[in-house]
């Protein structure tokens, strides 16, 4: 049976732009965990249930923002680039 190594590693190179990356990350996460729990019956539970699975959904892209920013080696195509400048 063949082995296969998984390795995963956490770059540290453009440090700003990925701590910027992790506040995005962890503002949706803290969005989506307020829809998902901060919910009163007053409501409706159809906006009960709409509020839920927005939640979930900023929940998901928290955790990808915040796995990118730290997993990916080249983040110019994760976050935006700066525009370049005019000769």
């Amino acid at each position: 049976m063949a082995e296969y190594a998984s390795t995963v590693r956490i770059h540290t190179n453009h440090l700003a732009l990925r701590c910027l990356g992790t506040l995005v990350g962890l503002g949706f996460l803290a969005i989506g965990t307020y829809a998902m729990l901060g919910g009163d019956d007053a409501v409706g539970a159809h906006a009960l249930e709409r509020a839920w699975w927005f939640g979930l959904t900023a929940v998901i892209a928290g955790a990808w923002a915040i796995g990118a920013s730290w997993l990916d080696s080249d983040l110019s195509g994760v976050w935006c680039r700066p525009p370049r400048r005019f000769r």
